[in-house]
């Protein structure tokens, strides 16, 4: 009974309270320093978004002619040696 008693005084304390008013220039300052920022010319994007193209391809190009190489080198091991007397 306490509880809801409690309950209730904290809802009710906002009975008598009434909303604040906004400037009426707000909204004009928040677009003015929105516009004011300086912006990033496309082209930087573009090159940007290029330059990560290139080195995934790059990178996948590399893991792939690794891994080409290491069968080759495990074919060559595998024909050398086939028994384990070394001379």
């Amino acid at each position: 009974m306490e509880q809801e008693n409690w309950i209730n005084e904290i809802l009710d304390s906002t009975n008598g309270l009434t909303s604040t008013l906004p400037d009426a220039k707000l909204f004009s300052k928040i677009q003015n320093s929105i516009e004011s920022q300086k912006k990033l010319a496309p082209q930087w994007v573009w090159l940007a978004a290029a330059s990560i193209v290139i080195l995934v391809t790059l990178n996948v190009a590399f893991v792939l002619s690794k891994n080409s190489s290491e069968e080759k080198t495990e074919q060559v091991a595998s024909s050398i040696s086939r028994s384990n007397q070394l001379y």
